[in-house]
């Protein structure tokens, strides 16, 4: 197989070419599917809004006046409460060979590798999508959370599913290299040492070859490739980004604007800084940058709208639906003849049940640890896994202007004066935006509207109650405020050309890769079928937030799936 490096460097520019004359055609189409799906149609990822929303002025400029995304109503901890079976789940009402909880990526890749058993797909919140929803604004479709993934292997499972999903008629693949804001200004050349003295360029320099190397002659694939000799990833996975920059750095000091950058990157993609960042997690991440990525409009959105619309399409005229969104599972347990017994809340709240041969936990581990009957006392090791992982919260704001944007790179980190705080503490005491998405990258410039992306992370493990208080919102809104008058100056845009800044928060979305978690096994309990009937496919089965590893684990346990169900 080619592998990732050949193919940017064999035949991207062409494939480019090809798919923005593609793009030019029009392609790229977000009108509301139309069928007799009758109230299905308000579960799609993407949600319209009006073309002038109603906005509250904060700092003189207009706001969405609270927070889209994860909305707590259980005593303000989500999804951890759930109302109890004091007398034992009711009797089940169908019969079903598959059923997924959780309608996020992972969820709706392992709904359409297991459409042929016409899997019912649960849903906690009215809209699929997870934290890969999307809004459209005016024609402009942005994302709430995931932007982008990697450049798939040609001929790859992952080639042929975005092509199957037609994504490739509407992508922009990037392959520019990241800018950086220093002062106020960008930066060209930044990661070549660009205005550094001789002793720091040297060192950066240095830092390339290393990402170089990962790239092309080491790189650390997750999921561990199966049959093959992976020791030297799972003792890299013993190591800290930090530490492992530092052994291959030649006793070259590592320059602290350097430094300040990395730690930007991983606040950004990780939620957590580079002293608590598995190398092997980091370097899957750095290093995959170098193979191009794959910008869709809405970013991720548009993925699992495509992914929505596939099982839309399936769904039959007087059946019970298969898509049930806005349905809360409550209770997962073993039942008799090899069978799991799931019940749940309908979005009238009345409480009902459903065998199925087979369940797929799609949701989160902290959540699926709370759904899972006798799961301590079953399995306390994949318990004892579920807890060891955490989660880091995040804060999107999408900034809709009413007029065209420069043709901007499509990210930009953002290194202020370069004293970026390099620890958790020291980041909460002055947490920001540390990048910035042109939410636009794929649309016409000669579009009237458009929308830039700036993400917010939260990198100490208390971050996410910030998001819990009653008046959260507008503190957000106000120390958010300095930060995209800065962003917009720095494009040279006007406030007066914001139509509306819309915030949304997510608590729980990325799951910490830290060390040792492939190393000492916690993966591989993450990972094992509970009592061979209850499989789970999320990003946190690798404690790493990629939609590659997503859909690649809803690959492999769908072909497990579907070996053992025939």
């Amino acid at each position: 197989m080619v592998n990732r490096r050949m193919f940017l460097k064999g035949g991207l520019s062409a494939l480019g070419l090809g798919l923005a004359q593609r793009r030019a055609l029009g392609l790229a189409q977000f009108d509301t599917p139309i069928g007799s799906h009758g109230p299905l149609l308000q579960s799609r990822p993407f949600a319209q809004i009006p073309l002038h929303p109603k906005s509250t002025i904060v700092n003189e400029l207009p706001f969405a006046d609270w927070f889209t995304g994860d909305s707590y109503s259980n005593n303000k901890i989500p999804f951890h409460l759930t109302p109890s079976l004091k007398d034992g789940p009711p009797s089940p009402t169908e019969d079903v060979d598959v059923a997924i909880i959780g309608g996020g990526i992972s969820g709706l890749a392992t709904a359409l590798l297991l459409r042929q058993y016409r899997p019912v797909l649960f849903e906690l919140r009215p809209r699929y999508g997870g934290n890969a929803q999307g809004e459209i604004w005016g024609g402009a479709p942005f994302s709430l959370g995931g932007a982008y993934f990697i450049t798939p292997d040609e001929g790859s499972f992952l080639d042929h599913f975005y092509r199957w999903l037609e994504l490739d008629r509407v992508v922009r693949v990037d392959t520019g290299e990241n800018p950086v804001e220093l002062g106020g200004k960008i930066i060209d050349g930044f990661w070549d040492g660009a205005g550094q003295p001789p002793e720091s360029v040297l060192a950066f320099k240095r830092y390339a070859e290393i990402v170089q190397y990962y790239a092309d002659l080491s790189y650390p694939e997750i999921p561990l490739p199966e049959g093959q000799d992976n020791q030297w990833i799972i003792d890299l996975d013993t190591k800290t980004l930090r530490e492992d920059i530092e052994e291959k750095m030649n006793g070259l000091p590592i320059p602290p604007l350097l430094a300040a950058a990395i730690q930007g990157y991983c606040y950004s993609s990780f939620g957590i800084g580079w002293d608590d960042l598995s190398a092997a997690g980091g370097w899957n991440f750095i290093a995959a940058e170098e193979f191009g990525r794959w910008v869709l409009p809405g970013g991720n959105a548009y993925l699992v709208d495509a992914m929505w619309r596939k099982l839309l399409a399936l769904e039959r005229p007087n059946q019970s639906p298969r898509l049930r969104p806005g349905c809360q599972v409550i209770d997962v347990r073993i039942a008799p003849g090899d069978r799991v017994l799931v019940t749940y809340l309908e979005p009238s709240g009345a409480l009902r049940s459903i065998r199925a041969r087979r369940v797929v936990m799609a949701n989160s581990k902290h959540i699926a640890k709370y759904l899972i009957h006798e799961l301590r006392e079953r399995d306390q090791l994949k318990l004892d896994a579920m807890n060891a992982i955490e989660n880091m919260a995040y804060v999107v704001a999408n900034v809709l202007l009413n007029r065209p944007i420069p043709d901007l790179p499509y990210d930009t980190f953002l290194l202020r004066d370069g004293n970026l705080p390099m620890t958790p503490d020291s980041f909460a005491a002055n947490s920001h935006f540390v990048d910035i998405v042109n939410g636009s990258f794929t649309r016409n410039r000669l579009a009237q509207r458009s929308v830039l992306t700036l993400y917010w992370p939260l990198p100490w493990f208390q971050g996410r109650y910030s998001l819990y208080v009653d008046d959260c919102w507008h503190d957000y809104a106000q120390r958010i405020a300095p930060d995209i008058r800065a962003a917009l100056a720095l494009y040279r845009l006007s406030p007066a050309s914001v139509e509306q800044i819309r915030l949304t928060r997510w608590g729980h979305p990325i799951p910490v890769c830290a060390p040792r978690l492939i190393a000492d096994g916690t993966v591989a309990n993450l990972r094992r079928p509970f009592e061979g009937l209850i499989y789970f496919v999320n990003q946190d089965n690798w404690a790493l937030p990629a939609v590659e590893n997503s859909l690649l684990d809803a690959k492999i346990f769908s072909d497990r799936i579907a070996s053992e169900l025939g």
